[in-house]
């Protein structure tokens, strides 16, 4: 399933399993990758992941952010939200 792909990796990345670096590294390659269909409601969550974690730079520190720089404790908080957007639609 869709959405079960990209929440273990962003679970992975919340509970510490795996470092930024990694979540960045990991996610923007399998995004890429999988080839699933998907609707334009999830497209739209993953997708803000992507681009979060394309944005994502490890000396950015919080406050610090940019448009085009982000902390890890932002990544933290976009990732969190993702994952309550895609679990209030598989609800539906």
């Amino acid at each position: 399933m869709l959405e079960a792909k990209h929440e273990d990796l962003m679970v992975k990345f919340l509970t510490g399993e795996l470092s930024a670096e990694e979540f960045q590294t990991v996610y923007m390659k399998k995004f890429i990758e999988w080839d699933d269909r998907m609707t334009e409601a999830q497209f739209k969550i993953l997708n803000a992941v992507f681009e979060a974690a394309d944005c994502y730079w490890y000396k950015c520190l919080p406050g610090q952010e940019t448009t085009f720089e982000i902390s890890e404790q932002q990544l933290r908080k976009e990732v969190t939200e993702a994952l309550f957007k895609l679990n209030q639609l598989m609800a539906d």
